[in-house]
């Protein structure tokens, strides 16, 4: 990936932490933040949401507990559908 790419990957990812980080329920922002720190975990979701942009409808529960991750990132979701629920949510509204 060239430097162009890499800056707007980053820049991109910022902007989505950024709305998770806004919106979260207090509740959920300690799953969040650890969540958000599992680098591979968050490159699989937006990759998700990515390839999703013109479907919204395919970013759902079941679509996110599918993606490749770490273990550790599975097992934080599976332990807090909550969590799962807020980012779908997240998504759908920035998309549609």
């Amino acid at each position: 990936m060239g430097l162009l790419q890499n800056l707007a990957a980053v820049a991109i990812r910022n902007k989505v932490v950024g709305a998770l980080r806004e919106g979260c329920p207090a509740d959920l922002k300690d799953a969040l933040e650890s969540l958000l720190a599992d680098k591979a975990a968050i490159n699989a979701i937006q990759g998700l949401v990515g390839a999703n942009l013109k479907n919204p409808a395919a970013i759902n529960a079941e679509s996110i507990m599918g993606l490749t991750m770490p273990l550790e990132s599975k097992d934080l979701l599976a332990a807090t559908p909550a969590l799962v629920d807020y980012l779908v949510r997240t998504a759908v509204s920035k998309l549609s």
